[in-house]
């Protein structure tokens, strides 16, 4: 069977864009439609501080690229600052998160693989827009797609 690709080419600065949490807008540049289900690839942009609880996927192995700015990295046990032009993997089924510790907003890409993923956020950016985002709706949303959010370690 062939796998047919539908978008070959996004220019910079177009797909589909949404606020998916305060702080944290996504851009869509291919997505299951387009790969045949293989994979999806989206543009993020933080603004500082912003960014993701701690999580896993069930289903995505998740890999980001900086383009710009300052993430702070926690990936399992570990933790990094990651800078542009770094690489960065998240296994399915090992929590990360990360933020923007930067001064201005900072820009990446992120992989997901199989697609899927932007179903998750397409139902997070309708509750981030009519101001019903919550911890209890982002639970809800996130295990519809396979994701668990992570409590923090108690402190000792």
């Amino acid at each position: 069977m062939e796998t047919i690709l539908k978008n070959i080419a996004v220019p910079s600065g177009e797909g589909r864009s949404l606020l998916v949490l305060p702080g944290e807008t996504v851009t869509f540049k291919a997505v299951s439609a387009d790969t045949d289900g293989a994979y999806t690839l989206i543009e993020v942009i933080d603004e500082p501080q912003a960014g993701p609880p701690l999580h896993l996927h069930r289903r995505e192995d998740e890999s980001f690229y900086i383009l710009e700015g300052t993430f702070a990295f926690q990936i399992g046990d570990r933790t990094v600052t990651a800078i542009a032009g770094w690489f960065i993997t998240a296994p399915k089924g090992v929590p990360h998160s990360y933020k923007n510790i930067g001064t201005t907003p900072a820009r990446m890409l992120t992989l997901f693989v199989p697609a899927g993923i932007e179903n998750f956020f397409e139902d997070l950016s309708k509750l981030t827009a009519a101001g019903t985002l919550d911890i209890e709706s982002i639970v809800a949303v996130a295990a519809k797609q396979g994701m668990e959010l992570v409590p923090p370690p108690p402190e000792h």
